[in-house]
């Protein structure tokens, strides 16, 4: 086990390579961002290290879409830093995925502020960040931490985007409602995961996105829900659905 740990850490360093120094299309990025992610998945051995998977393809999707839409060089280096030095700091897969989870927050931030959310907006959520990390007693609560906020980063995205309110307020419903039902982190997590696959389907056919795409693409989050037999099955499933969404709404911003 841990020998496959240290591959797979070795394989993380070797794919954290920084984009800020990519001009014009970012489609041979994308392109190698999704090898990444097939051949990760293939070496994984257990769904916490294909959580890890989609955790860090999402950084690095979120990372070409933050220089899409004309977030600074030096605010995506920073975070991509950070992200680098936390993987190598991490000594198990919960870990990875808080700082998976931990970097897709500091990029949606980024990317919400260039969008033209309201800088109050993203300071509460960014409070809700830090005092929810202060508070947490282990990487399961960090990632739901992650997670959540996450979420309504996505909520207030959505909505500058133009979607409507009432798509975005009946996705947050179920993400209140599930909150109260969940019994533990993990399934928190799953809450999370996949509230941000159906804002992230939302935001794709926003941007331009074909509807058979997101269709296809919540063909297969609803019959690997079905198929999942525990909660660390569904996280991955979020989590993947959340890769194939930001793949493609990278390309459709690339054109």
């Amino acid at each position: 086990m841990k020998k496959t740990m240290m591959s797979l850490l070795a394989l993380a360093l070797c794919l954290m390579l920084p984009i800020s120094c990519l001009a014009g299309s970012y489609s041979s990025t994308i392109s190698s961002i999704h090898s990444s992610f097939v051949s990760s998945n293939r070496s994984a051995k257990s769904a916490p290290q294909q959580a890890v998977n989609g955790a860090y393809r999402c950084v690095e999707l979120l990372e070409v879409i933050a220089y899409e839409y004309g977030v600074s060089s030096s605010t995506v280096s920073s975070i991509h830093s950070s992200f680098s030095s936390s993987n190598r700091s991490s000594k198990s897969a919960p870990q990875q995925l808080v700082n998976g989870n931990y970097r897709m927050v500091e990029l949606l931030e980024a990317i919400a502020l260039k969008i033209g959310v309201s800088s109050s907006t993203v300071s509460s959520i960014h409070s809700s960040f830090s005092s929810n990390n202060r508070s947490a007693s282990s990487a399961p609560q960090q990632s739901v931490n992650g997670l959540y906020r996450s979420v309504e980063l996505l909520e207030a995205i959505a909505l500058n985007l133009g979607v409507s309110y009432s798509s975005v307020s009946s996705i947050h419903s179920t993400f209140s409602s599930s909150n109260r039902s969940a019994k533990s982190a993990p399934q928190q997590q799953v809450n999370g995961a996949y509230r941000c696959v159906e804002l992230l389907e939302l935001i794709a056919i926003q941007v331009g996105v074909s509807y058979s795409t997101v269709s296809s693409i919540h063909s297969s989050f609803s019959s690997s829900n079905r198929s999942s037999k525990s909660a660390p099955q569904q996280l991955v499933n979020g989590l993947y659905r959340c890769v194939e969404l930001l793949e493609a709404i990278a390309y459709r911003l690339d054109r």
